[in-house]
């Protein structure tokens, strides 16, 4: 490979290197963690072990007295990933909840509903009617303005059960996308996000 003018070949894989590269253009390996530069790092056997140089010192300087402190950055469009969006900065999403028949129901980020066969007290879940084993008001759940979800017994006759344990009546648990929610015997609810 032809180095151009001023350049330093990787110590990894030989690319040629301009001055002011913080990683390798033809391996990517950052040269602060090239074993060049560690090699560099660690003392002969024998000898005192001396101060870690400076991390910049290891990088390939610009040669010449009239070299200013300018970094070049070559960008190829769509080439940089867009900044990552964490869960803090994220609008939190609803929450939706998938019956053994196949209905979907969302609840909103601060908003709750009601869980049971009692269509004028649980109107978001006038199918769950047909099953007798449900308590009138049988659970209730929740969704926070921060998107953290949650779901509580309202002392249901046959049991709300959350990771397999029966919640203990009023008692309040996390639910998170991908939990299993069974409501008495036999009505199973898949969380979505």
């Amino acid at each position: 490979m032809r180095e151009a003018a001023g350049a330093e070949p990787c110590p990894e894989c030989g690319t040629a290197v301009r001055p002011g590269q913080l990683l390798c253009q033809g391996c990517f390996v950052p040269f602060s963690l090239m074993a060049a530069a560690r090699a560099a790092q660690t003392p002969p056997q024998g000898a005192a072990p001396e101060a870690s140089p400076e991390p910049t010192a290891l990088l390939p300087s610009a040669h010449g007295a009239d070299s200013e402190h300018t970094r070049v950055i070559n960008v190829i469009p769509g080439a940089l990933p867009r900044p990552l969006e964490t869960r803090r900065d994220a609008p939190p999403r609803a929450l939706r909840l998938r019956f053994p028949s196949g209905e979907i129901v969302a609840v909103e980020p601060a908003n709750s509903i009601r869980l049971g066969r009692d269509p004028k007290h649980c109107p978001a879940v006038p199918f769950l009617a047909a099953h007798d084993n449900l308590s009138r008001i049988h659970a209730m759940i929740g969704v926070e303005p921060d998107g953290s979800a949650w779901i509580s017994d309202e002392s249901s006759t046959n049991g709300t059960f959350v990771h397999g344990y029966r919640l203990a009546p009023g008692e309040r648990a996390p639910i998170r996308p991908g939990d299993t929610l069974r409501l008495a015997a036999d009505v199973t609810v898949r969380v979505l996000l």
